[in-house]
């Protein structure tokens, strides 16, 4: 998820050419996510840290309270602050972070392991 549509269709393209049927949904904020996460379930799920409405950090918060918490997190980001990655290494919701741009070699290297 991502509140970037440019991103957002970009990171859909690379998924696509690493895997070909893919289901691909994509939230513009947190809210978003939670909503659908509340009815249906995902396998790995891209998260921006800065969005409106609900940012990642408060996804993560929220998402402990569903009963379907969703597959792999990787966390998303541009920030250079090493308490965004340090906050991502203590969530034992998230994978790994990931830094943008989230480009074609990243997706492989995410969707292989």
């Amino acid at each position: 998820m991502d509140d970037d549509p440019i991103f957002l269709t970009l990171a859909e393209l690379a998924i696509k050419k690493e895997i070909d049927k893919v289901q691909i949904f994509k939230a513009m904020n947190g809210e978003e996510a939670i909503e659908f996460l509340k009815n249906d379930t995902v396998d790995i799920i891209f998260l921006d840290l800065n969005m409106p409405v609900m940012n990642g950090w408060e996804f993560l918060d929220t998402l402990p309270q569903l009963e379907n918490k969703g597959g792999n997190i990787y966390v998303l980001t541009s920030s250079i602050d090493p308490s965004d990655q340090r906050k991502a290494d203590e969530n034992p919701l998230v994978t790994s972070m990931l830094e943008k741009p989230l480009d074609r070699e990243k997706i492989a290297t995410t969707l292989a392991s």
